[in-house]
């Protein structure tokens, strides 16, 4: 997979397919509504449909006029169905750098220390 898509993940809910982007936009959106990104991958545990909405809404980057719709399209397609793939987009943006960068490792960073 390229790096430039790496953690993007398309999901079929009901008849539309949503495409999920790992950008900080949707990282910063998902942080606000559960309080942190733990607190979203709680929420896929407990199955919420709701916040499954939600992780969608701000992972395809659409207006909050759209949460019902979405919402409608999880419980029509099964809640357990959606959280699962959801706690894949959540991990990674837990976790947004590519494995491929990880294995080339990094240059360290100069000190700003005094």
């Amino acid at each position: 997979m390229s790096e430039a898509l790496y953690g993007t993940i398309t999901l079929v809910v009901g008849a539309r397919t949503y495409t999920l982007r790992p950008t900080l936009e949707a990282a910063l959106l998902i942080e606000a509504r559960f309080g942190g990104l733990r607190g979203a991958l709680e929420s896929m545990r407990l199955m919420s449909i709701t916040s499954s909405a939600d992780i969608i809404v701000a992972g395809a980057g659409l207006g909050a006029d759209k949460h019902a719709q979405v919402a409608t399209e999880v419980f029509q397609t099964g809640v357990a169905k959606v959280s699962t793939q959801l706690i894949d987009f959540i991990t990674v943006l837990l976790n947004p750098v590519p494995p491929s960068v990880v294995a080339r490792g990094k240059d360290e960073a100069d000190s700003t220390a005094p």
